[in-house]
C-alpha cells in the first residue's frame, strides 16, 4: 500500500511538471559530510598488488568509502582535505611480535609504535602467571588498554592479537616464586589442562618456548585445537618444524628453527636432544655453537624446499626477526651501539639493554664471523621462504635489546630489502599477510573501500626504495589524520620518564636536521 502511494504521487508530480518550462532550481542533493578527503595521491594496495596514480580517497567514520580517480566530487563537503600530489599512500604497518605489556614502559612503547606508522601489533607476552607481580601486565589490562586505544583515550596502535605468558616445560623467568607446577607442563594430561586454563583465561594464542616435553607440547596443541586457540612461538627443541607445523603450530618466530631444519644437522640436532631426554646422557646436549655453524654448512636444498611446501600448504606463518641475530654479531660495533634513536628509550629499558650487549660482545672475536654467516643465511631462506609462498609476516621482538619499537620495524624491512626480497613482497609482509593471519582481510592490509582508514601517507615511494616507509608525511588512525608535526611531537616527549636528554640526539633521529 505504501508503495502504491509513493508511485501514484510521483506520476503525479512528473505529469503536473511536464507542461511547465523546465525549471532552473538545481535538483543536485545537498553536500555529503565526510572527515577526511585524500586528493592526488597514488594509492599502493599491497593486497591486490597494485598502484593507482591520481586517486581522490575519501574517508568517513573510521573507513574507507571511495577510490575515485576524477577530481573530488562537489558533492562532499569534507572536514579536511589532504593535498597527496607526489605523495603515496599505503595501509598501516603491522609488527607481529612485540612485547610492550611491562609496566614500566607500556605507554611510550605505544606513542613509539604510532609515532613510526605501525598502526597494530600482536603482542607476544601479553599476560602474567598468577599472583601477578609488579613488572608485568596481566591480560585484563592489556585489554582494557586495547580498549581504551580504539576508543582513542590514549595514543597507540591496535592490539590485534595478545598471548599468554611463556608456556614451557622449565619454570622460565616470568614466573613468580614457588610457581604452581601446572605452569609447567610435562606430562601430556598437564599440557591438555594449561590449554584449558589459558583458553578460561581469554588470551589469543598460547605462546611456547624452547624447553617443551614432547609429551605436554603435542597434547597441549591437540586440546588447543579442540578449543579454537592458536599455539604459536618457538619450538621445542625436541620438535621438528615440519611437526610442528602439521600438529599445528600457527606460527614459528626467529630465524632459527627453519635454518635448522632446512640442513642435514637438523635430524641430527632433535634426535640428539631426544637421546639426552630419554636418559641417554652418553650422547651429551647438542652444542648451540654447532647449532649455528652446521645449519649453513649443513644446508640441504632439497630438504629445505620439501620444508618450506609443508609451511606453505599447511599455513604456518614464519616471523623471521632478524634484527635478533644482527645483534649477536654487531653487539661490539659503536656505530650500532650508538643509535642515535636509543635517546627515545627509557632509562629502565637502557640499562637492561647495557648490560645485554656487554655481555654478547664478551664472546670470543674469532665466532663473530659465524654469527654473521647464520645472520645472512637467514636472510636468505626468508627470500626462499617468500618465493615458494610461505606466509611470512614481519615482526621485531620490540623492546628486546636494540630493538626499537616502531623504527626497528623499519630497519627490519630494510634487512629483507638487503635479502633481495622486492619491496612490494615487503609490504605485503607487513600488511596483507598479517590481515590474512588475523582473518581481519575486509578490515586490514589493503586500501580499498571498505577497509578501517589506518594508513601511511608517505613522500616517497616504497617501491623504488623500501626505506621510503620511514618518509611518514602522516599516519591515519581509524580515519583520524596525525600529521607530522602532531608525529613529531609525540616522539618529543619520549622517553617520559627522563627530564634531560640530549635533544640534537632527538633531532637526528626524528630527521629534522642532518
Amino acid at each position: 500500500m505504501h508503495l502504491k502511494i509513493i508511485t501514484i504521487a510521483a506520476l503525479l508530480v512528473l505529469s503536473s511538471c511536464s507542461d511547465r518550462e523546465p525549471s532552473v532550481v538545481s535538483t543536485l542533493p545537498a553536500p555529503m559530510p565526510v572527515d577526511l578527503v585524500i586528493e592526488n595521491v597514488t594509492v599502493i594496495d599491497p593486497e591486490q598488488r597494485s598502484v593507482s596514480a591520481n586517486r581522490n580517497v575519501t574517508i568517513n567514520a573510521g573507513r574507507i568509502v571511495a577510490i575515485e580517480g576524477d577530481s573530488r566530487a562537489n558533492a562532499l563537503e569534507p572536514k579536511h582535505v589532504v593535498d597527496g600530489s607526489g605523495k603515496f599512500l599505503i595501509p598501516g604497518l603491522m609488527d607481529m611480535h612485540v612485547h610492550t605489556a611491562v609496566r614500566p614502559v607500556t605507554e611510550d612503547t605505544f606513542k613509539l609504535l604510532i609515532a613510526n606508522g605501525v598502526t597494530g601489533v600482536r603482542d607476544m607476552s601479553a599476560d602474567c602467571w598468577e599472583p601477578r607481580g609488579e613488572l608485568f601486565l596481566c591480560i585484563d589490562e592489556m585489554r582494557d588498554y586495547a580498549r581504551r586505544i580504539e576508543a582513542g583515550e590514549i595514543t597507540g596502535p591496535r592490539l590485534l592479537r595478545l598471548s599468554s605468558a611463556i608456556v614451557q616445560s622449565a619454570p622460565t623467568w616470568q614466573l613468580p616464586e614457588d610457581p604452581d607446577p601446572a605452569y609447567s607442563p610435562i606430562t601430556a594430561e598437564q599440557g591438555r589442562s594449561i590449554a584449558n586454563s589459558l583458553h578460561q583465561r581469554g588470551v589469543d594464542l598460547i605462546k611456547t618456548y624452547d624447553r617443551f616435553h614432547p609429551d605436554a607440547y603435542r597434547a597441549m596443541l591437540e586440546e588447543a585445537s579442540l578449543l579454537g586457540l592458536e599455539v604459536s612461538g618457538h619450538l621445542p627443541i625436541f620438535v621438528s618444524t615440519a611437526e610442528a607445523s602439521d600438529l599445528g603450530q600457527r606460527s614459528i618466530e626467529h630465524a632459527r628453527d627453519i635454518l635448522t631444519d632446512c640442513s642435514d644437522f637438523g635430524p641430527v640436532y632433535r634426535s640428539g636432544n631426544m637421546a639426552m631426554l630419554n636418559g641417554e646422557t652418553e650422547a651429551g646436549w647438542p652444542k648451540q655453537d654447532d647449532l649455528r655453524v652446521q645449519s649453513v654448512t649443513g644446508f640441504n636444498p632439497e630438504r629445505c624446499d620439501a620444508l618450506l611446501s609443508k609451511l606453505a600448504n599447511n599455513a604456518t606463518h614464519y616471523v623471521p626477526t632478524h634484527g635478533t641475530r644482527e645483534l649477536d654479531f654487531r653487539a661490539d660495533q659503536d656505530e650500532y651501539r650508538n643509535n642515535p634513536c636509543m635517546v627515545l628509550m627509557s632509562a629502565f629499558v637502557l640499562n637492561d639493554w647495557q648490560r645485554d650487549l656487554d655481555k654478547t660482545a664478551g664472546q670470543n672475536a674469532e665466532r663473530l664471523p659465524e654469527y654473521e654467516a647464520y645472520y645472512q643465511h637467514g636472510l636468505q631462506l626468508t627470500k626462499r621462504a617468500i618465493d615458494v609462498d610461505v606466509p611470512v609476516m614481519i615482526g621485531t621482538d620490540a623492546n628486546d635489546t636494540m630493538i626499537i619499537p616502531g623504527i626497528s620495524l623499519h630497519e627490519e624491512m630494510a634487512r629483507f630489502a638487503e635479502a633481495g626480497i622486492e619491496p612490494m613482497d615487503i609490504l605485503r609482509a607487513a600488511t596483507s599477510t598479517p590481515a590474512t593471519y588475523l582473518d581481519r582481510e575486509d578490515d586490514f592490509g589493503g586500501v580499498s573501500t571498505g577497509k578501517i582508514a589506518d594508513l601511511l601517507l608517505l613522500s616517497s615511494n616504497p617501491l623504488e626504495d623500501i626505506s621510503a616507509t620511514r618518509d611518514i608525511s602522516a599516519v591515519i588512525f581509524g580515519g583520524e589524520l596525525m600529521d607530522r608535526t602532531r608525529l613529531t611531537s609525540i616522539l618529543r616527549t619520549l622517553p617520559s620518564e627522563q627530564s634531560e636528554v640530549d635533544e640534537a640526539k632527538k633531532d637526528r633521529c626524528l630527521g629534522l636536521h642532518e
